[in-house]
């Protein structure tokens, strides 16, 4: 019987480190623009506020209302908005020169700037480069159709975006039940409810009260979730599964990259991860294991 895969699709079915970079060297060119500073030193100064986000990657990520919902070291599209943290405390005397030009620039806050970064910046990026899915798109998603597999991608980006790429690879992809490939945009992953209801994995406090992504999991009941973000992608699904909660997936899968951090890889989130992939390609074996083991 053929099974059913809930995926995310940055850092999936896409290597973001590209974007991630753009969207870094934005908010670098408009906050030294801001700050009347020379790019080359903006740069610089940037360079150092990421040095110090990573030296204590448990205080920074992203953190939408406050409390951390991805961590700088599991995605580097947490970066901005882990530095936007970090000159939002900071007390330096370049810290505070680029938050006070920020600010009278007319954001509200620093992480306001960074969400207006982010933004723009992706939607440049796309508009000025092809597609970029992972090479092997088109023959996973075949493979994974030729079983009769139903793959739905789930993603806090908005759905044009990631219907548009699967459709230049010459995949049917909609948010319709009739598309080869069904996309669920705008997901809110990121959201996180009014509890602070959390677990702990590598001395870092998950915050696991998802309302939206609950609901999505709950109404698509997949066998097997596949995410590059622990925290944003599957530490729900996990604690789902150990509550025995409706929709929870019997295999948790997490696609690795060269910056996924030592306390997630080495021990699968101390069990919490059932496989560590290098790339969809490994999709349909990995489909085919689940269904023999029914």
């Amino acid at each position: 019987m053929p099974i059913k895969i809930l995926s995310d699709f940055d850092g999936v079915w896409t290597d973001q480190a590209i974007e991630a970079e753009s969207v870094r060297l934005y908010m670098v060119a408009e906050a030294a623009r801001l700050a009347a500073m020379p790019a080359n030193r903006a740069l610089a100064h940037f360079a150092e506020f990421e040095r110090c986000t990573r030296s204590r990657p448990r205080e920074f990520g992203w953190a939408p209302d406050g409390r951390i919902t991805a961590y700088v070291d599991e995605d580097p599209f947490c970066i901005a908005n882990s530095i936007a943290a970090y000159l939002s405390q900071a007390e330096g005397e370049v810290e505070s020169r680029f938050r006070g030009a920020i600010l009278d620039g007319g954001y509200e806050t620093v992480t306001a700037f960074a969400d207006h970064c982010f933004l723009t910046a992706t939607a440049n990026y796309r508009t000025l480069h092809p597609p970029a899915l992972v090479p092997e798109t088109k023959a996973v998603i075949d493979a994974l159709a030729a079983r009769g597999d139903d793959v739905v991608v789930v993603s806090n980006s908005a759905p044009d975006k990631l219907i548009g790429w699967f459709r230049a690879c010459g995949i049917d992809a909609g948010e319709a039940d009739h598309h080869a490939l069904r996309i669920r945009g705008s997901a809110g992953k990121f959201i996180l409810g009014e509890s602070d209801q959390s677990i702990e994995v590598g001395g870092r406090r998950i915050h696991v009260d998802r309302p939206k992504y609950r609901a999505i999991i709950a109404e698509e009941t997949p066998d097997l979730i596949i995410g590059d973000v622990f925290s944003l992608d599957l530490a729900l699904p996990h604690v789902m599964r150990s509550e025995d909660a409706p929709g929870a997936p019997r295999s948790l899968v997490l696609r690795r990259h060269d910056h996924t951090p030592d306390w997630i890889e080495s021990t699968r989130a101390e069990g919490a991860i059932d496989v560590v992939v290098d790339g969809v390609g490994e999709l349909p074996g990995l489909a085919e294991q689940l269904e023999r083991g029914r």
